[in-house]
């Protein structure tokens, strides 16, 4: 009798523990099931990162091809200045991301805003717009942001962006001699109040809720109603000063890189924040060209020959092009290092 009890119990506790056969085949099916999609995936995005490469890497050769023959005499000092600037500038666009985001109150850490933002920002070198748009969308719905905050976000930037480097392009024609003061002023004026505008809580949610309306229509949920913004003037006036920071960081990136190899009076630096911003504004909304290649250095090199001989304006905004990919894929390296959000 006892030596039965003690098989009972036994054989119980085994088959509490120990799943049967059956269970164990089926656990390998969910587990396989599972494995598959998460290896696709990978598959997926090591192709997606393999395409952006190549289409990164055809337009460094065609740009590399068009100023080999340039006899180069390289200042290193500034060279290195014009990349360390620039790094910060790219970094700032993460900070400003991050900034407009607390208007929907997600609190998202520095470096997942930079992962998100450059790590996506490798797709804009496909042809199209919306690829950049779509990855980072898919990265921030990794950290629980809503579509819908990712997107409305999205467009925040690119319009500040937009408005801010057209407050630094306004201000520098100040210094053109071709402009009325009074004219310039009276723009400034208008473009900062349109600014101001834009980004006030009270407009943002008005404008929620005339896409909610819209979105109803085409695709339910899409903008759900709860979703709105806050914030004061002060938090408003900090993305503005931040927004237009990052554009004169970027013209003094610009300064230190052209006089690395060409000269150009330290007088001339609002000028050059101007026309670089309003040429990448121009290239940013040219929707049909990958990254904007060939219009921005086209206005660019136009602009430039104002004040410059041509072929050096050519050049310098071929080299602005290779300089300005070289610092993105330092920051999306640097953003590869970072843990989350992950990838896949």
């Amino acid at each position: 009798m006892k030596t039965s009890f003690r098989k009972r119990i036994f054989s119980a506790d085994a088959q509490s523990d120990e799943p049967s056969l059956s269970e164990k085949s089926e656990i390998g099916r969910i587990s396989e099931r599972k494995g598959k999609p998460a290896f696709l995936k990978k598959i997926v995005a090591f192709l997606v990162i393999l395409t952006c490469f190549f289409f990164l890497g055809k337009t460094l050769y065609h740009n590399l091809g068009q100023i080999r023959a340039y006899q180069w005499d390289l200042k290193p000092s500034f060279l290195i200045l014009s990349f360390l600037f620039l790094v910060i500038n790219l970094a700032i666009s993460a900070f400003a991301w991050k900034k407009i985001l607390y208007l929907f109150e997600v609190r998202l850490p520095f470096n997942q805003s930079f992962k998100i933002m450059f790590v996506s920002g490798l797709g804009k070198y496909l042809p199209g717009k919306v690829w950049q748009y779509l990855s980072q969308i898919y990265l921030s719905g990794k950290v629980k942001i809503s579509k819908s905050v990712t997107l409305f976000s999205m467009f925040l930037l690119f319009g500040g962006y937009t408005l801010a480097g057209m407050l630094v392009f306004i201000f520098s024609l100040f210094l053109w001699d071709m402009f009325s003061p009074v004219l310039l002023s009276f723009l400034l004026l208008i473009f900062f109040f349109i600014f101001m505008i834009i980004f006030s809580p009270r407009i943002l949610n008005r404008i929620l809720k005339v896409l909610t309306l819209i979105s109803e229509k085409f695709k339910k949920g899409l903008i759900p109603e709860e979703l709105t913004t806050r914030g004061g003037i002060s938090q408003i006036g900090q993305i503005i000063l931040i927004l237009m920071a990052d554009w004169i960081i970027f013209g003094v990136a610009v300064y230190f890189l052209i006089n690395s190899f060409y000269h150009i009076d330290l007088s001339q630096t609002v000028i050059l924040c101007g026309i670089f911003a309003i040429s990448v504004i121009s290239g940013i909304l040219s929707f049909f060209v990958p990254a904007g290649l060939g219009v921005r250095e086209g206005i660019l090199s136009y602009l430039l020959s104002l004040f410059i001989p041509i072929s050096a304006a050519i050049l310098i905004s071929l080299v602005m092009r290779v300089w300005m990919i070289l610092g993105e894929l330092a920051c999306f390296f640097v953003a590869l290092k970072i843990k989350k959000p992950e990838l896949w």
